[in-house]
C-alpha cells in the first residue's frame, strides 16, 4: 500500500498545437520530396517524420496531392514575399537563388509537374513571377523586343535545375552555396548585359564589379 506522504504525480499529455502540427508536417513533406521526389511522398512517412499520428496528419491533409499542393502554395507565398521586398537588385537575386537551392523539392515539384503535362503552374507564385518579368520587359530599364514569357520560362528552367544540380557539382564534402553563388553571378551578367539596361542598374553594376573574381567596366553612356 502506498505511503499516505507519498506524492502523486499526474502525466499530462503533450499537445502541439495545430499550428505548429501543420508546419511540422508541411516541414517533414519538404524534406521527403527533396530527397526522393514527389512520387516518394506518403501520408504515413510525413507524419512519422514530423512526429505525429496518422489520424492527425490525415485531419490536416487527406491526401499526397494536398500536401503536395500545400507545399506549393508555402512556395508561392515565399515567392511573392521575396518579390515584394526593397534592396539591391544584386542582393535580392543572391537571396532567390540561396532560397531556391536550399529547397530543392520545390524544384522537383515544378519540373515533374511541367514535364508530365507540360502546363504552367496553376498557383499564384507563377503568375506573380510572369508579371514581374512582363512589367521588366515593358519599362525603359531593359532591352527592346523582350520576350517576357520566354525569358520567364527560360529563368525558371535554369534556376529549378541549378538547383538539383549543385548538390551534386558541391560532392558530398563540398559547398553547395559557393556553387550556387558563381551561378548566381553569371547569372547576372546574363542578365545585365541581355536583357536591362547596365546604365539604369548601377547597383547590379556595382556588384558585379567588387567581386574579385569577376570584374565588370561599363562603358560611360553617350
Amino acid at each position: 500500500m502506498a505511503s499516505a506522504s507519498a506524492p502523486i504525480t499526474t502525466r499530462r499529455s503533450r499537445r502541439r498545437d495545430p499550428l505548429s502540427t501543420y508546419d511540422a508536417i508541411l516541414t517533414a513533406a519538404r524534406d521527403v520530396m527533396a530527397e526522393r521526389g514527389p512520387e516518394a511522398l506518403t501520408v504515413s512517412e510525413v507524419a512519422h517524420r514530423a512526429g505525429v499520428n496518422r489520424g492527425t496528419a490525415y485531419q490536416h491533409f487527406r491526401t499526397r496531392e494536398h500536401l503536395q499542393d500545400a507545399v506549393k502554395e508555402w512556395f508561392a507565398g515565399e515567392l511573392n514575399r521575396m518579390l515584394g521586398e526593397g534592396g539591391p537588385t544584386g542582393a535580392r537575386m543572391d537571396s532567390l537563388m540561396e532560397f531556391l537551392s536550399e529547397h530543392r523539392e520545390v524544384a522537383r515539384l515544378w519540373l515533374f509537374a511541367l514535364l508530365g503535362d507540360g502546363r504552367d503552374p496553376e498557383y499564384g507564385g507563377w503568375q506573380r513571377y510572369l508579371g514581374v518579368v512582363q512589367g521588366l520587359a515593358e519599362s525603359d530599364l531593359a532591352q527592346d523586343g523582350i520576350d517576357a514569357e520566354m525569358l520567364a520560362r527560360i529563368l525558371v528552367a535554369a534556376t529549378m535545375v541549378w538547383s538539383l544540380w549543385a548538390p551534386k557539382l558541391a560532392g558530398p564534402d563540398g559547398d553547395p552555396q559557393s556553387q550556387t553563388r558563381r551561378f548566381s553571378r553569371e547569372l547576372k551578367r546574363l542578365l545585365l548585359f541581355g536583357v536591362m539596361r547596365p546604365e539604369r542598374w548601377p547597383d547590379l553594376v556595382n556588384s558585379l564589379e567588387h567581386d574579385p573574381r569577376a570584374p565588370v567596366e561599363l562603358e560611360p553612356e553617350n
